[in-house]
């Protein structure tokens, strides 16, 4: 396992290497993920061989702003009330997929939808930009085993691997992104992680009375 700095050399490097079709660690604002070019499928399998997941399970799309989001998802109302409030940050969204996307098909869910979030860390951001084109990243683990916060525990569930992570230290907010389907125009929350239940339902209240 390659270590190295999140500097402008390291993340040279992990772009290089996704471009290529590798997948590389590395650090967000929730947990370590494993990244890798949504248009080269091969990429997208090793990181469910190496998981150990499911390939029915999607990925998730890391995009550097809405900007870049906006052209491979459908923000509805609902969606675009909550990226005003939780984007850049650890809310991921289930939307319905742009249409013709000619990215990995194993990149989309069986209903044609898509899961997309704009990190708060600057290193996926840096990638993204240099790249020209969002990742898909998952959790750096195991599948069934806790998410990574450091690269000690990456270090320990991916032994004797030769792909590179990018040092960033333990992460800010030390727990996974909610993950919540706006797809019907309603929130379907189906993983509550560092944004809870009632912080969604909070919020968006607040928002009506601005």
């Amino acid at each position: 396992m390659k270590v190295v700095k999140p500097n402008i050399k390291g993340i040279e490097k992990a772009v290089k290497e996704i471009i290529n079709g590798k997948i590389v660690f590395i650090p967000t604002d929730t947990v370590y993920g494993i990244a890798a070019s949504p248009y080269n499928e091969n990429a997208i399998k090793k990181i469910f061989s190496i998981k150990k997941r499911s390939i029915s399970n999607s990925l998730v799309l890391l995009c550097s702003d809405y900007k870049m989001a906006k052209k491979y998802g459908v923000f509805n109302k609902l969606a675009t009330k909550l990226i005003n409030i939780f984007w850049p940050g650890p809310l991921t969204l289930i939307l319905k997929r742009k249409p013709a996307l000619k990215m990995s098909k194993l990149c989309f869910a069986a209903n044609n939808s898509i899961g997309i979030r704009v990190p708060d860390h600057d290193v996926p951001k840096k990638i993204i930009r240099k790249c020209n084109f969002p990742i898909f990243c998952t959790s750096a683990n195991i599948s069934g085993k806790k998410s990574q916060t450091t690269i000690k525990g990456i270090k320990e569930n991916f032994k004797n691997t030769k792909i590179t992570i990018i040092n960033g230290g333990r992460t800010k907010l030390r727990k996974d992104s909610t993950i919540v389907d706006v797809t019907k125009n309603k929130i379907n929350i189906l993983r509550e992680g560092y944004i809870n239940k009632q912080e969604l339902n909070e919020s968006l209240q607040q928002k009506k009375c601005l």
